[in-house]
């Protein structure tokens, strides 16, 4: 913990106040400099990117109806000063109005999985009603967002977790779970359209019989592959996550619609900052995410 000046919004910021702030995966490797390769950070480096909080201040060319005391959904890329903070200054146009419905927490909860969900079935999968649909790791809080945008759309859900979490992964909405570790599904599962692959590895392999001839296999943060999307006259996709205001919109509007629903994991002080990335780090937090409650 350490104490900075408050940060002042540049023109085309907004000055949020922070009330919650998500713990993921990337803000850990991000700390421990797995991922100088792929961008490097300015210090002193504030973690996080995404949270929920209200506007306190606005820069001299925002517009767009914003106004002090709204409430928000923000996110910031892993170069920028994050969420982990009383206070963070985020371009504008990476800001949403915040679900009404849910709380601060729920919605910090429920953002970072929903806009992956988001990217990996409808910006990237290009899903369509009534296609089969494969989803890997569906108990994870990206997987059962997944699961859950799927059903909303009226896709035919497969889904496969451990043998504890099938109850649960039906229950967000899958029409048939396997337990991984019982059964190998690529003994029975055929003719998909789409596979979403959280994982990599081995169930990367295995997911390529899976699907249709001209499938779709779209794989997110996953665990070294190896493409053999021309061998099985399938299309390997990577998902990009993005971090815009429409992006963010759409997701904060499913989820006050509950077609995603929160699934906080462990809620910390921002003093426990230090467990909140043991936590994460030793993935004893299955089903929801870690946060940070601020203020």
């Amino acid at each position: 913990m350490a104490e900075r000046p408050r940060p002042e919004p540049g023109p085309t910021e907004v000055l949020v106040r922070v009330h919650a702030a998500n713990v993921g995966a990337g803000d850990c490797k991000t700390r421990a400099g797995l991922l100088q390769k792929h961008f490097q950070v300015v210090f002193p480096k504030i973690l996080g990117r995404y949270g929920s909080g209200t506007i306190a201040g606005l820069g001299a060319e925002v517009a767009g109806g914003h106004q002090i005391g709204d409430g928000v959904v923000f996110s910031t890329l892993h170069t920028d000063s994050g969420c982990a903070a009383d206070y963070a200054c985020v371009a504008a146009a990476k800001i949403a109005s915040k679900p009404e419905n849910l709380s601060h927490v729920e919605t910090a909860a429920t953002i970072q999985g929903g806009v992956a969900a988001y990217c990996c079935i409808v910006e990237t999968g290009g899903c369509a009603r009534n296609e089969k649909i494969l989803i890997h790791g569906a108990a994870g809080s990206v997987g059962g967002a997944c699961v859950e945008l799927a059903r909303h759309l009226h896709l035919r859900v497969t889904a496969t977790c451990r043998a504890i979490d099938c109850d649960y992964v039906r229950s967000l909405g899958a029409d048939h779970v396997i337990a991984f570790d019982q059964s190998d599904f690529s003994e029975s599962v055929r003719d998909q359209d789409v596979v979403i692959d959280l994982i990599g590895g081995d169930v990367h392999r295995r997911s390529y019989r899976a699907l249709r001839p001209g499938g779709r296999l779209i794989y997110l943060n996953a665990a070294p592959i190896e493409n053999r999307g021309s061998e099985f006259g399938v299309d390997v996709r990577n998902a990009p996550v993005g971090n815009g205001g429409p992006l963010l919109d759409a997701v904060c509007r499913l989820a006050e619609q509950g077609v995603l629903k929160p699934k906080v994991g462990k809620v910390l002080p921002l003093e426990g900052g230090a467990e909140a990335h043991a936590l994460v780090e030793a993935g004893t937090i299955k089903r929801g995410r870690v946060i940070l409650e601020v203020g």
